[in-house]
C-alpha cells in the first residue's frame, strides 16, 4: 500500500518571523503609532524583505498593525471609541469568566490562581500586572472554550495600549492589587463580590488606557517615533 504519511517539515520561516514581530509589538518594543519601516525591521530580524512582508501581512490581518499616514505600516493606534468598546467587551467576558470559574473550577485550579500572585513577587515588573498565565488559569477553569476564544481575540489589541498605560506611576501595582482582590473573593467562593471586583479592575484599566492614549495623541509630532 502506498505510504501517504506526511513528514512534518520545520516551521516555516514566515511563521517564525510573524511570531517574532507579534511578540515585539505585544511586549512594547514598538509602541502604538510607531512606524514600522522595512529597512529597520530587516536590520533587526536579519530576514529577507519577502519574509518580512509576509509576517507584517499576518499582523495586519490580526489587527495589530495598520496602514500609516502616507505609506507603510504602523503599530495600531486605536481611537478612544474603539478602545472603549474593546474594554466594554472585555468587562463582560472577564466577569463572566470569574462567575464560571467559581462555579466550575477544581480545587487545584483555585489553588493555582491564588498561587499565581504568591509566587510572583511584586518587585518583578512582569508580575505587577495580571499576566497571560493568570488569564490562562482563569479562562481554562471557567470551562467555556468559546468564552476563552472570544477573550483571546480582543486581548492583543488591548495589550498594546496597556503597554503604555501600565508605565504610569503606580498603575502596575494598582492593577495587581485589583486582581488580587478578585482572586481573594474567588477563593472565598463569593461570586457577587468577585464579579464586582473583576468589573472594577477592568474599568480602572480602561480609564488608565484611555489616559495613555490621550497623552500619546497629544504628543507633538516631532517627539513621536517615525
Amino acid at each position: 500500500m502506498t505510504d501517504l504519511r506526511i513528514q512534518r517539515p520545520e516551521r516555516l520561516l514566515r511563521d517564525r518571523v510573524t511570531d517574532t514581530l507579534r511578540k515585539a509589538v505585544l511586549d512594547g518594543v514598538f509602541n502604538p503609532g510607531d512606524r514600522l519601516t522595512e529597512r529597520q525591521l530587516v536590520e533587526l530580524t536579519g530576514v529577507s524583505r519577502t519574509s518580512l512582508r509576509e509576517g507584517l501581512r499576518q499582523l495586519q490581518a490580526e489587527g495589530l498593525v495598520e496602514p500609516a499616514p502616507g505609506r507603510g505600516l504602523q503599530v495600531v493606534l486605536l481611537s478612544e471609541a474603539e478602545l472603549a468598546e474593546l474594554f466594554e467587551v472585555r468587562e463582560y467576558l472577564e466577569s463572566a469568566a470569574v462567575e464560571l470559574f467559581i462555579a466550575n473550577a477544581s480545587g487545584e485550579q483555585v489553588t493555582a490562581l491564588v498561587r499565581h500572585f504568591a509566587d510572583s513577587p511584586g518587585h518583578n515588573d512582569n508580575a505587577t500586572n495580571p499576566s497571560s498565565a493568570y488569564y490562562e488559569i482563569l479562562f481554562t477553569g471557567a470551562g467555556n472554550a468559546l468564552l476563552k476564544q472570544l477573550f483571546g481575540s480582543i486581548t492583543a489589541r488591548i495589550v498594546i495600549m496597556q503597554n503604555l498605560s501600565i508605565r504610569s506611576p503606580g498603575r502596575a501595582e494598582e492593577s495587581r492589587r485589583e486582581a488580587e482582590q478578585t482572586v481573594a473573593w474567588i477563593e472565598a467562593r463569593d461570586s457577587a463580590r468577585a464579579v464586582q471586583a473583576a468589573r472594577h479592575h477592568v474599568r480602572m484599566a480602561k480609564e488608565s488606557a484611555l489616559q495613555a492614549l490621550r497623552a500619546k495623541i497629544a504628543q507633538p509630532a516631532a517627539t513621536q517615533p517615525g
